[in-house]
């Protein structure tokens, strides 16, 4: 196990590996975007038939998701997800980062932030860009989703928004990163029966976009601790 000291410059190396300044979109370099090639391969269901690719049709809708480090009581880092509720009209039922469609005008960082804090009632003033991974089309729902990386550096209170979060879940990133975090799951549409791989998050299954997104974190922290022995604590 890493000290709290190690644990707390996951963040910066993290900023370091990501190399797109705050609000660009689509620049990435060549390193970070094998790493999402490889964790998308790893993670997405096999009835998506690549179409998480794109390119993004032109109606889809621009929209982001916050994957926010934030403290909690062990010294260590854990990412919020939500549990939407069943009367969502996208992905009702499912795991989720906190975010949404981007309204005129916005940012990307804009939008990461004001809807983190409008799902887990919280203030997002301490939050800080890390940086962005790679842009996934999520074909169900039609939204072109960029995924921001921050970093909270103090303790939250939230009071999750109960129309938008059935369930704030909190996933550690020691337990992301492990060997044996990925795991095959059956999910059940319609009369089909399907496997697909993702995480389990206590009860909880996290797959489809939301996995894919977390495994290319994933791949990114543990290229950071592979390179560092010193840090070689999710094995």
């Amino acid at each position: 196990m890493s000290s709290t000291t190690d644990l707390a410059s996951i963040p910066e190396k993290l900023r370091m590996l990501l190399s797109d300044r705050p609000h660009k979109k689509t620049s990435r370099n060549s390193a970070t975007a094998a790493y999402a090639i490889d964790a998308y391969r790893q993670l997405a269901p096999k009835y998506a038939y690549g179409r998480h690719r794109g390119p993004a049709p032109r109606y889809s809708h621009p929209a982001a998701v916050n994957v926010s480090l934030v403290p909690d009581s062990r010294g260590g880092w854990s990412i919020p997800l939500t549990l939407r509720p069943p009367q969502m009209l996208d992905h009702a039922g499912q795991i989720s980062l906190p975010g949404g469609r981007a309204e005129t005008g916005e940012t990307v960082w804009k939008t990461a932030c004001r809807e983190f804090g409008e799902e887990l009632g919280c203030s997002t003033d301490d939050l800080e860009l890390i940086g962005q991974l790679r842009p996934l089309y999520v074909y169900a729902s039609r939204h072109q989703v960029v995924p921001v990386v921050s970093v909270c550096s103090s303790l939250l209170t939230f009071q999750p928004n109960p129309d938008e979060v059935a369930e704030l879940i909190f996933f550690p990133l020691q337990s992301l990163v492990i060997d044996e975090a990925v795991v095959v799951g059956t999910m059940q549409r319609g009369s089909s029966l399907f496997d697909v791989p993702g995480f389990r998050v206590g009860d909880h299954f996290v797959w489809g976009a939301t996995a894919m997104i977390l495994g290319e974190l994933r791949q990114l922290v543990r290229s950071i601790v592979e390179a560092e022995p010193m840090l070689l604590w999710f094995r």
